[in-house]
């Protein structure tokens, strides 16, 4: 299979780099200065622009091939894949970062001239995942699948934790909760019965709704039953389609805005206090009452306002800081000078894009840890025999976080079986994706 990139900016290097060691891939850049990073790696470079069609006749596209646009241009992006399929019939994959866009060509019609195949729009992956984790007190990450009965939460022990110093044996969880990673000094593992927790640590546990709920409630929310007051640091794609996330969530929202004509357009579209000024101003921020926000969510495109506006807001005492990091090497830099949750808008969208690049039988629902780890759901065979959960061959970096059997879910212990037909929510390492993604 050959993978052709359109577009040598920052998502079309990462695609390069994870993809070109197990694909042909080729890279269409017009750009010397754009495409010279991809001189290092194994790929072909293609000088030309992926929107005409003599450039796609060049590299001979073909119905086979895979074309990812995913240049910094919503409209190039949506004229390559016009005509990568006009010309070969490849298979399109269109990153956008306007709502009308993604609105419009994601909409399938009996007629439909554009033909795009999958429409990606990071900045709304971003938004529903902040949006998933301010509504859940103290929570680092939070992932719903099969449709609302089966939860992910992930939590930081602190240092007067009753889990600090215990084994997984000894942490008493609830019968339908499991703990399915552990993430220690930045690196991921998959807990077992003499796993020992520590200060610090974070662990993510999966399991169903009111069990695993009434659980954190108990070990990590200190009491806390919801999330009252939301204040939103930047009123771009991302902070708006945030806000109103929110404001359907019963949340009290603030969201503070540099431009004043961005803010004034915000405040007639948002039913919410909009604030023109600065974030990363401490005397706005104490005039604006700031402090009394359960969370603050800094969403500029700039990482340094937006480390800052977080910093102070972590010294006005919020209880939670979210913060996004358009770099993605500077999320452990955040993390590290104690950020809650850093967050990148490209890294689901990248993972998720390669799940379907790859072609397995195995489907990616959540991104975990930047990409560290990963949910994927995969389909038990219909000439798979019954077998106890015990009995399956091990993967290392694995584990079966739940069992979806129709209408019925199985939070699964050692004694459950797998039939086939099931589908299996797997929480895996990224050393063990593949080996998750090839088991059946």
């Amino acid at each position: 299979m050959r993978i052709v990139i359109a577009g040598g900016g920052g998502i079309g290097l990462q695609f390069a780099r994870e993809l070109s060691a197990d694909y042909d891939v080729v890279v269409i850049e017009d750009d010397p200065e754009a495409a010279r990073p991809f001189e290092a790696l194994d790929v072909q470079v293609a000088r030309g622009k992926p929107t005409h069609i003599e450039t796609l006749r060049a590299i001979d596209l073909r119905a086979d091939d895979k074309f990812v646009a995913c240049s910094d241009s919503d409209e190039r992006n949506i004229i390559a894949c016009m005509a990568a399929k006009r010309l070969g019939g490849a298979r399109t994959f269109c990153f956008v970062s306007n709502q009308e866009y993604y609105e419009s060509f994601r909409a399938e019609t009996e007629d439909d001239v554009f033909d795009i195949d999958e429409v990606i729009w990071p900045q709304l992956m971003l938004a529903d995942e902040i949006a998933r984790i301010v509504l859940v007190p103290e929570a680092l990450d939070v992932e719903v699948f099969a449709g609302g009965r089966i939860w992910l939460m992930e939590y930081r022990i602190g240092e007067d934790s009753s889990l600090v110093g215990k084994h997984l044996s000894e942490a008493n969880l609830p019968k339908r909760v499991l703990a399915v990673a552990l993430i220690c000094d930045g690196q991921v593992s998959i807990p077992r019965a003499n796993t020992l927790f520590g200060a610090g640590d974070k662990v993510i546990f999966m399991g169903k709704r009111r069990p695993l709920v009434k659980f954190a409630r108990s070990m990590f929310q200190q009491g806390k039953t919801g999330v009252n007051e939301v204040t939103v640091i930047g009123g771009g794609t991302v902070g708006v389609t945030l806000a109103k996330r929110l404001e359907q969530g019963g949340v009290r929202l603030k969201l503070i805005e540099l431009d004043q004509e961005r803010s004034d357009e915000i405040a007639g579209e948002l039913d919410c206090i909009v604030v023109q000024g600065d974030g990363s101003d401490l005397a706005l921020l104490r005039e604006e009452n700031i402090a009394e926000s359960d969370v603050l969510v800094s969403v500029t495109s700039d990482d340094e306002k937006n480390l800052l506006g977080s910093l102070l807001a972590k010294q006005m005492g919020i209880p939670k800081i979210i913060t996004r990091v358009n770099n993605p090497t500077n999320i452990r830099l955040f993390e590290e000078v104690g950020i809650d949750v850093a967050l990148n808008a490209l890294i689901t969208a990248v993972n998720a894009v390669q799940t379907m690049l790859r072609g397995t039988s195995a489907r990616l629902l959540a991104t975990l840890e930047q990409g560290k780890a990963e949910v994927l759901e995969i389909v038990v065979p219909d000439d798979y025999p019954v077998t106890q959960i015990r009995n399956l061959p091990p993967v290392p970096g694995a584990i079966i976080g739940a069992v979806v059997r129709g209408w019925r879910t199985i939070v699964p212990h050692g004694d459950d079986y797998v039939k086939p037909g099931d589908h299996l929510l797997v929480v895996s390492t990224e050393d063990a994706k593949e080996a998750v993604e090839q088991y059946f």
